[in-house]
């Protein structure tokens, strides 16, 4: 039991070591049901006018072993780098986050694409045309991987999630964090441990 505690305790140091983090703290597996049932009312609402949601990142976070809650200062804090949000029909990617400045550049002259918003394309020809496939159109946020435990051994599978609105506003209730500030967020991050 030692080397667990252990192991926790070093993954928590590094989290609380990043730049951003306020507070941390795990999940109960009452907790982690919690989060999944409103984060499965919120995927079933339209999100942008265009898609419901499937949150793949929260949800694999909450299949780990371990999900720790982290309350972040967003404008500080340094998330993962790589594209986290992606439009998918079945399997074809219909839109995607790309952080790529010359890419997005390169997509903004093709005028088959439009963006949703600065670094989100959407490749309009592959858009479904059909009202039922239309309703399998989904924004998936897509799981990412955590970097700032690479350096902790006896941690494996980590993956960082960002939950709705309606989640966020769950896990700062969990947190006791009354107030209300633009700049703080929240996240959740899943690991398993190898000891």
């Amino acid at each position: 039991m030692g080397n667990v505690d252990a192991c926790l305790n070093e993954a928590v140091e590094v989290l609380k070591g990043c730049r951003g983090v306020e507070d941390i703290r795990f999940l109960t597996s009452e907790e982690k049901t919690r989060l999944l049932a409103v984060e499965e009312a919120a995927e079933d609402k339209v999100a942008y006018g265009m898609c419901k949601t499937s949150n793949m990142g929260l949800r694999e976070s909450l299949l780990r072993d371990y999900t720790a809650v982290l309350l972040i200062n967003s404008s500080t804090y340094e998330y993962p780098h790589h594209p986290s949000m992606a439009m998918i029909y079945d399997d074809i990617i219909v839109g995607e986050q790309v952080k790529d400045p010359d890419k997005r550049e390169a997509l903004g002259k093709d005028r088959k694409n439009f963006f949703l918003w600065d670094e989100f394309v959407v490749y309009t020809p592959l858009l479904p045309r059909e009202r039922e496939a239309k309703q399998r159109l989904r924004m998936v946020y897509k799981p990412m991987e955590v970097s700032q435990l690479e350096p902790v051994h006896c941690i494996v599978d980590a993956v960082f999630g960002t939950p709705s609105t309606e989640g966020d506003s769950l896990l700062k209730e969990l947190m006791n964090w009354g107030e209300t500030h633009p700049d703080i967020g929240t996240c959740v991050i899943g690991f398993n441990k190898t000891v």
